[in-house]
């Protein structure tokens, strides 16, 4: 049902900008940490990821100036690019679930049970 609402979500317009700006940022951040720090291209990456995803393990981190000044603008910006993709993307999840629910399914594609009804209030 995931990729069902990722479909859904890439049909619309506002979704597929979304999923750009979101893409946009990690290569971005990708590309200035090979550059800056000289990581791989995947130890850039993994940062990239980490970062903007709020996880921040600490097993890589900038130590350069200009690595840490870049940063902060990163996390300032990037983080509500990402934000705005997942709030995104669980609304479709929402809206696909609610559909297979109408539709009469009693279980997603992830292996998961989804309730046929709703709970009492």
């Amino acid at each position: 049902m995931m990729f069902s609402a990722m479909r859904a979500m890439f049909r619309d317009p506002e979704g597929k900008a979304l999923l750009a700006a979101a893409l946009s940022m990690i290569a971005t951040g990708t590309i200035v940490y090979v550059w800056l720090e000289g990581w791989s291209p995947l130890d850039a990456l993994y940062f990239s990821v980490v970062t903007l995803a709020t996880v921040g393990f600490g097993d890589l981190h900038p130590t350069t100036d200009p690595a840490k000044l870049f940063t902060v603008v990163y996390i300032l910006s990037g983080l509500g690019i990402i934000a705005a993709f997942i709030s995104e993307l669980t609304k479709y999840r929402a809206s696909t679930v609610k559909r297979h629910r109408h539709l009469g399914g009693e279980g997603d594609a992830e292996g998961g049970s989804v309730p046929t009804e709703d709970p009492p209030a």
